[in-house]
C-alpha cells in the first residue's frame, strides 16, 4: 500500500505523524514549565513516567527524519537541497541555543533534538540508497547503547570539562543513540512498513497541518509558553 500525498506533493501520514509529536511536545513543554515554576512537584528529567513519554516523542520526530531523507532523497541525491535543508536546521538550532541562553543560562541547549536531526539527516543521506544497512546500524547503535558498549560519556565529560558546557541542560539528545533510529526510520520507509493509509478527517488534517509547520512550532512553542507563564506567575 503506497502512502498518499497531499496537493504539495507532500506525504500526509508522515505529516500527521510530526503533527502527533509536536502536540506531544508542546504537552511535554508545558508540564515542564509548569514543575519551573514550581506548580507541580514531578521531575520530567527524572521520573520513569516522563522519560517514556519524552523517548516517544523523541522517536516520533527521528523516525520521521529517517523516513522524510528515504522518500526525498532515494532516487536522486540533491546536494543543493540537502545543504538548504541541513543550514536550515543549523539556524534554527543557533537560535534555540541563543534563546535557551537567556531561558536557562544554567542549562542552556548545546546539543538539543533540531541540532541532532541537523547532524543526523546528511549522515541518513548515506544510506538511503543501502536501506537493509541502515536498518543493521541502526538496530546496533540502540543495542551496543542499551548493554552500556558505546556511549557518548566520555566525549560528554570532557566536553563539560574543557569547553564549558553545563553538566545540566534542559534538553539533550545524543547522537548515540539516537541516530539509530533514524537510520532505522530509512529502512522502514524503504519496506513500506508505516503503510497505513489514514482517513484525510478534521483530526488528521489538523494534525497534518501541525506537522508541515513543525520547525517553526518547535522554534517559537517555548518561548510562548513560558512568556505566558511567567506572565500569570507576575499576576
Amino acid at each position: 500500500m503506497k502512502l498518499t500525498k497531499n496537493k504539495m506533493h507532500r506525504c500526509y501520514e508522515l505529516d500527521v505523524l510530526r503533527g502527533f509529536a509536536i502536540v506531544l511536545m508542546v504537552i511535554f513543554h508545558f508540564c515542564y514549565d509548569l514543575s519551573t515554576f514550581g506548580w507541580a512537584s514531578y521531575n520530567t528529567g527524572q521520573d520513569l513516567e516522563w522519560r517514556i513519554f519524552r523517548a516517544i516523542i523523541v522517536t516520533s520526530f527521528l523516525l520521521a527524519v529517517g523516513m522524510s531523507s528515504y522518500l526525498a532523497y532515494h532516487k536522486h541525491i540533491n546536494l543543493r537541497k540537502l545543504t538548504m535543508a541541513t543550514a536550515k536546521l543549523l539556524f534554527v538550532a543557533l537560535i534555540l541555543t541563543i534563546g535557551s541562553l537567556f531561558m536557562y543560562p544554567n542549562a542552556w541547549v548545546y546539543f538539543g533534538i533540531i541540532h541532532l536531526i541537523a547532524l543526523a539527516l546528511p549522515i541518513s543521506v548515506l544510506f538511503v540508497r543501502l536501506p537493509n544497512l541502515s536498518l543493521i546500524i541502526g538496530v546496533l547503535i540502540i543495542l551496543s547503547y542499551s548493554l552500556g558498549w558505546l556511549s557518548m560519556e566520555p566525549i560528554w565529560s570532557w566536553s563539560v570539562k574543557h569547553l564549558g558546557i553545563p553538566k545540566t541542560t534542559v534538553d539533550l539528545a545524543s547522537i548515540i543513540p539516537w541516530l539509530g533510529v533514524v537510520l532505522i526510520g530509512l529502512f522502514v520507509m524503504h519496506k513500506q512498513l508505516f503503510s497505513i493509509r489514514l482517513p484525510e478527517n478534521a483530526v488528521f488534517d489538523k494534525l497534518s497541518t501541525l506537522g508541515r509547520y513543525s520547525l517553526v512550532i518547535y522554534l517559537l512553542h517555548q518561548p510562548i509558553l513560558y512568556a505566558g507563564l511567567l506572565a500569570v506567575k507576575s499576576l
